[in-house]
């Protein structure tokens, strides 16, 4: 971030040296002092990529939404609520182009029973899951975690307010050097079971979680019913992420009702 300061400088003019502070009298003029100030992020980056069955396009190969939807996606992450009660203070002045949602993304222990840290991201079209700051810097190319050890051992899981949540199928070294593939089934803890199959080996986020516990029941149809026919609301009912609340998200829910997420993911 470069700041540039303009200083009047009337009367006296000080010239500060490493052990002496020298005056010159009646000097009157301006000065303009460049400073450049480094944004560092500290911490272990971790690198992981998923896709959202409901905005999946086959044809494009990534996700997609529509601009009603994108301008109702909010600059701080929405997951300060239940079942999640996540407080952290990630927020973005302004929203990258190919931003689609916010998700969580966590890390757990090697057994995935203990939770280890958890922060809001940034999930982009082509399924990347950057930090917060990729929207002052897109050469971020994950997410930055503050209390993992490097080169320890982690299982990753990733939420979103209206998929059903995935659990890396094994403890993952963190820092990574290449990004855990979600999209993989292998890589997930339950395998096809726990996803959607979008497009030949690639598979996402099953779509219809409304209330985010880990399993898809009558209680998020009640949850879709209870605003269908809302627009241009940043709501958990619209599973395809197009900025209304329709047939079409019911279309989503109904082929993945009844099934159940893992246990160590299920609220």
């Amino acid at each position: 971030m470069r700041k540039i300061s303009t200083f009047l400088l009337f009367g006296i003019f000080a010239l500060i040296s490493t052990s002496n502070l020298y005056g010159q009298a009646s000097c009157v003029g301006t000065a303009t002092l460049n400073v450049t100030i480094n944004t560092c992020i500290t911490g272990e980056l971790v690198q992981a990529s998923a896709f959202l069955q409901g905005c999946y396009n086959n044809g494009a190969g990534a996700m997609q939404v529509t601009p009603g939807y994108f301008n109702t996606v909010p600059l701080n992450q929405p997951y300060n609520r239940p079942p999640w009660n996540y407080s952290g203070s990630e927020s973005i002045a302004a929203k990258p182009a190919t931003m689609i949602d916010w998700v969580l993304l966590q890390a757990y222990n090697p057994a995935g029973t203990a939770l280890i840290e958890t922060k809001a991201a940034i999930l982009l079209s082509n399924g990347s899951i950057v930090d917060a700051a990729y929207a002052l810097n897109p050469t971020l190319t994950g997410v930055y975690f503050s209390s993992i050890t490097p080169n320890g051992s982690y299982r990753l899981v990733v939420r979103h307010r209206n998929h059903l949540a995935i659990m890396s199928s094994v403890p993952v070294t963190l820092p990574n050097v290449s990004s855990y593939l979600f999209s993989n089934s292998t890589n997930v803890q339950g395998g096809a079971g726990q996803l959607a199959n979008v497009t030949g080996v690639v598979y996402a986020m099953l779509a219809g979680d409304y209330n985010s516990d880990g399993i898809v029941s009558l209680s998020d149809f009640n949850g879709y019913a209870s605003t269908s026919g809302a627009t241009n609301q940043y709501l958990d009912g619209d599973f395809n992420l197009d900025g209304s609340i329709t047939a079409a998200d019911f279309n989503l829910y109904r082929p993945n009702s009844s099934i159940i997420g893992i246990s160590a993911i299920r609220f």
